[in-house]
């Protein structure tokens, strides 16, 4: 299928040796031939020239011409290789524009790729997580998808259940030359879902590589949530200072621990307030915690532990999170004894101030690892994992359809629901 034309910057923005151009539709040779006055280029060549606008010369480039269906979209594509200024390589974009040609949508190549059959939504899908990759474990996650290998896997069950479908058809038009074994296709379709289900039950590590794990950072007012927030992404992002409550919301910002791509917020200090400001950002608090894998429950060093910090374990304890409890300020001498009750969790001494905190990282790290860890492919987003579920559904359905001895066009609704995903 030959779409409009469409062109996009497809190096990043800003300054750099090459900048990369790429037009895709079916008016690829017409603004070939306007741009560089060649008729019928040769495909898979690199070519020399320059780019104009008029008689006013832009840029010196080389393009490649990519025929269709042998491209990327699956149409006539155009490369152009210029060099890398934000200036020369809009205007260069300007002048293809002007040429019945119009600026891509996001991620519309790929969509063009999908339609023309190029590749299949999961692989599409996986290319865009590789290029937003924000880990080593979200770049393992996404390039194990790149490889087709669930892909091979979805169309593999898919097959099996359109066997079986077509089956049920011809016994359903011809009934007296041919009789399914509905026991047979029972079996199938158990083996079917034993396959979805695993697909399913560990899709959360991938997607948890690839979205990102949240972790919330809570505690009492003026216990070093913000400087440990700041200490663990090396840099000033919450202002801290000595008076309690100067954090009144939530902070979200984005972590990278030993390769784990980690959504960490820092709450605002839980306690009772009048100020109507801050008892907003305590609730907000109390929302980011339910919402978070992994809570690091700050307390201070230097004052011991005080009925604020008795009272926020009470609201955190019973939301099954994984918690560590964090000793902030080990540099500064113990007001008292400081005797954790709690010991059912880990505890690490850290000084968020000094950046001494390698050991909270390393614990980070251990406690996480395991919810990113991936097999050789899996599901890494939610549009994926809800389309397993409804397959699992519908297979579930036929299962038990057979089960009740239900007529053959009842069990092939279920079994095309679970083709359709």
């Amino acid at each position: 299928m030959i779409f409009d034309t469409i062109a996009a910057i497809s190096s990043p923005l800003g300054t750099g040796a090459i900048s990369v151009i790429r037009l895709t539709g079916k008016n690829v040779l017409q603004v070939i031939t306007d741009l560089f006055n060649i008729n019928n280029p040769e495909p898979k060549k690199m070519y020399y020239g320059w780019i104009k606008e008029k008689e006013d010369v832009i840029d010196e480039v080389t393009w490649v011409y990519h025929k269709g269906p042998k491209s990327y979209t699956g149409e006539d594509m155009l490369e152009i290789f210029g060099h890398g200024g934000i200036l020369v390589t809009r205007k260069i974009l300007n002048i293809i524009l002007s040429k019945n040609v119009r600026e891509a949508l996001p991620g519309e190549f790929s969509k063009r790729a999908v339609i023309n059959k190029k590749m299949d939504l999961v692989k599409a899908e996986a290319i865009n997580e590789l290029i937003h990759a924000n880990s080593e474990y979200a770049l393992k996650a996404a390039a194990n998808q790149m490889d087709g290998k669930l892909s091979e896997k979805i169309q593999m069950l898919k097959k099996e259940l359109f066997n079986i479908a077509a089956r049920i058809e011809v016994e359903m038009d011809y009934p007296d030359d041919f009789e399914v074994d509905n026991f047979e296709f029972l079996n199938s379709l158990n083996s079917i879902k034993d396959e979805l289900e695993y697909l399913y039950e560990n899709a959360d590590n991938g997607i948890s590589a690839i979205e990102g794990i949240k972790m919330a950072i809570v505690g009492k007012p003026n216990a070093g949530k913000s400087t440990l927030l700041n200490a663990l992404l090396r840099k000033d992002r919450a202002i801290v200072t000595d008076i309690p409550g100067t954090t009144r919301d939530t902070i979200e910002e984005n972590l990278n621990i030993h390769g784990i791509y980690i959504k960490s917020i820092d709450t605002a200090g839980i306690r009772e307030t009048d100020d109507v400001v801050e008892k907003i950002g305590v609730e907000r608090s109390l929302k980011a915690i339910e919402q978070s894998k992994l809570v690091l429950f700050v307390l201070d060093n230097s004052t011991g532990i005080e009925d604020y910090d008795i009272e926020i374990y009470e609201k955190i304890k019973n939301l099954n999170k994984d918690i560590i409890i964090v000793i902030n300020k080990s540099d500064l001498k113990n007001k008292d004894n400081f005797e954790i009750p709690w010991k059912n969790h880990d505890i690490v001494r850290i000084s968020a101030a000094t950046g001494n905190i390698k050991n909270l990282e390393d614990l980070i790290y251990d406690k996480l690892k395991n919810t990113v860890t991936t097999n050789e492919f899996t599901l890494t987003n939610e549009r994926q994992k809800r389309a397993v579920k409804k397959a699992i559904d519908s297979v579930i359905k036929a299962i038990e359809g057979i089960e009740l001895g239900l007529t053959n066009d009842a069990i092939m609704f279920d079994v095309r629901k679970a083709i359709e995903g």
